[in-house]
């Protein structure tokens, strides 16, 4: 067996946590309109869970173990229309903690089944009540176990917000050269479009930061109408530049093309902002 010389650099990470972040920017191209523009694709399904939700269940996480308000005995409690449920579950198994995530009946069963095979209890909503009913719920259960609980409540935490500032958008920056003419996001915690639009804002503020905005009564989950759900206390809309609303059956059809003609596997969120 041949022996390593001195000057061999291993090339591994010390845990799957340091894996999150650095996703490829994919080139959009059956499904762009215009040879004369360029659409990319931020693919966060290569995060360790397959969603953008990492980084953020990771920075809440980090930022509440520095403040002390997370430690081993505590248990991570968090209502979520799925991703960050599924991100938070990883993190509890690399560090140590129990998870209990707090879910609307009508979030998939593939999902309760990711945060279940991490070990992570879930916990389900009235389905008639959508997202902000798992939100009351998990409000009303931290209320009565303040010490049995940690909850990041990435709808009012601002390293949601943070954690897309940092990373995400100085990324996209960097993969593009600063070639940023507009960013697309679809609006839900609304983490990303703040943090990314801030980060981006910072370099060039001439960038226009575009929302996808569900309709009142849509089904797509993990997206919120602000008119008619509680609203992040992270979401400033003032922000944005300007507000596409997004039907449902046009977010769906989308996601359709998207995995059918880029051949990049992705969920309505990313269908309803192409």
């Amino acid at each position: 067996m041949k022996e390593h010389t001195s000057d061999f650099n291993p090339d591994y990470k010390e845990h799957i946590l340091q894996s999150i972040g650095n996703t490829p920017l994919i080139r959009i191209n059956k499904l762009n309109p215009n040879p004369n523009v360029t659409i990319l694709a931020k693919v966060e399904g290569f995060n360790p869970t397959g969603s953008i939700k990492d980084r953020i269940a990771l920075a809440m996480v980090e930022q509440a173990e520095q403040e002390g308000k997370l430690r081993k005995g505590k248990i991570i409690i968090e209502p979520t229309s799925g991703n960050t449920g599924v991100a938070l579950a990883m993190i509890g198994v690399i560090k140590g903690y129990g998870v209990e995530i707090v879910m609307c009946e009508a979030v998939s069963v593939e999902r309760r089944q990711m945060i279940k095979a991490f070990g992570g209890t879930v916990t389900l909503s009235p389905a008639k009540d959508g997202t902000d009913g798992a939100i009351r719920l998990a409000r009303k259960l931290v209320g009565e176990n303040p010490d049995k609980y940690f909850m990041p409540d990435q709808f009012s935490n601002h390293y949601n917000k943070i954690a897309h500032y940092e990373t995400t958008g100085h990324e996209i920056w960097r993969q593009t050269g600063g070639k940023v003419d507009y960013i697309v996001s679809a609006l839900g915690t609304s983490g990303t479009i703040m943090g990314v639009g801030k980060a981006l804002k910072e370099h060039n503020p001439n960038i226009k930061i575009v929302s996808a905005h569900p309709v009142k009564g849509h089904y797509i989950q993990g997206l919120k109408n602000m008119e008619e759900a509680i609203v992040p206390a992270i979401y400033d809309p003032s922000k944005i530049d300007i507000t596409i609303m997004v039907e449902t059956d046009t977010a769906y059809e989308m996601t359709r093309q998207i995995v059918k003609q880029e051949g990049i596997f992705v969920g309505m969120s990313s269908g309803a902002a192409m």
